[in-house]
């Protein structure tokens, strides 16, 4: 096999070099499974017959987000009718931009963008104006997933999503059209580095997030490990979209 030398994605890149991989976990939902394929957007396949999935649905986001990893994880709440969906960016602040966004589902044929997510802003006393200059990977990375695990939190109207050099980001979504931040976690700078990335400054690095159903929150950073949380900001009322 042979692979583009820019592919950062191994074996799930496809030969030819487009930025067409399946990155984050699939999600099966009854008949319907969800994929985040890169710069194929996000793919619903129907699996009612399971030796023939069928694909019924899609949507694309690259143009005009950027294209490798353009869809990188995808959380459905079919019950809510909506989908997470969010794009991974490791082009250390080149080309266009990333998105986390929110899906209409009601219809898997035929999904479509209800919103975006707003970008994270630096702290009043931060050294650098944005974090899309500040060095590293920005944007976001990865979500609450796991859901079907029971010492998960279920998908509710706090929304929490690890969001690279930018730390842990969380959002009230009980309105869909109209995404608010409600809290943040950024981590102390790293000292040491213990793997290879980023290539470029070493900044934080925020990777993953896990809450579980007491309200713990588990972050990971590239060069520091893990750190537990706990929010303790206003949370949604009742939902009002």
């Amino acid at each position: 096999m042979r692979f583009q030398a820019q592919c950062m994605c191994g074996a799930f890149c496809s030969g030819a070099g487009e930025d067409v991989s399946l990155h984050g976990p699939a999600y099966v939902t009854g008949n319907h499974v969800y994929l985040p394929y890169g710069a194929a957007g996000m793919i619903v396949l129907d699996i009612s017959d399971v030796s023939q999935p069928r694909q019924i649905g899609g949507l694309s986001f690259s143009p005009p987000f950027h294209s490798r990893f353009g869809v990188h994880g995808v959380l459905p709440v079919p019950d809510q009718g909506i989908a997470f969906a969010n794009s991974e960016d490791v082009t250390y602040g080149q080309g266009a931009a990333h998105h986390a966004s929110i899906v209409d589902i009601s219809d898997p044929s035929a999904p479509f963008l209800l919103s975006l997510f707003p970008e994270p802003v630096p702290p009043a006393a931060a050294p650098y104006s944005d974090f899309t200059t500040r060095g590293g990977w920005r944007g976001p990375h990865n979500i609450n997933h796991h859901q079907h695990h029971p010492d998960v939190e279920k998908q509710g109207d706090l929304f929490y999503i690890a969001h690279f050099n930018a730390g842990l980001r969380i959002y009230d979504v009980s309105n869909r059209r109209l995404l608010r931040e409600v809290g943040y976690f950024i981590p102390p700078e790293p000292t040491r580095r213990y793997g290879p990335m980023p290539e470029d400054k070493l900044v934080l690095q925020t990777e993953d997030v896990m809450v579980d159903r007491r309200g713990f929150i588990y972050i990971s950073d590239k060069n520091q490990g893990i750190w537990i949380l706990r929010y303790t900001g206003e949370r949604p009322q009742a939902r009002r979209a």
